[in-house]
């Protein structure tokens, strides 16, 4: 946060809000919950782009524990960035196949 800027000496702290840049690694937001401004913790979680792989790795014949790597690496996955303080999920950025 940066206080109160050009001299008015009101005292008031003005947040800045930097999630435009949220990708799949951890950024600086401010919380809609706690109205902190917070670094992120990023987990990611199994979405659709997961299990297509999956599904597309068994009709290429990959069966053999192949099927299960979009389960095991974190770049198949979505991306949940949370607040460190209140746990209140801020972002979610969705693996696209396209991206």
């Amino acid at each position: 946060y940066t206080s109160g800027g050009g001299g008015e000496g009101d005292g008031r702290k003005k947040f800045v809000s930097y999630d435009v840049g949220l990708g799949r690694s951890p950024g600086m937001t401010t919380c809609t919950s706690c109205q902190q401004q917070v670094m992120t913790n990023v987990t990611y979680k199994a979405g659709t782009y997961a299990w297509l792989m999956c599904i597309l790795f068994i009709c290429c014949g990959l069966f053999l524990c192949c099927c299960l790597i979009p389960f095991f690496m974190d770049s198949f996955k979505d991306a949940y960035h949370t607040c460190p303080r209140c746990n209140k999920i801020l972002h979610v950025e969705k693996k696209e196949c396209c991206k």
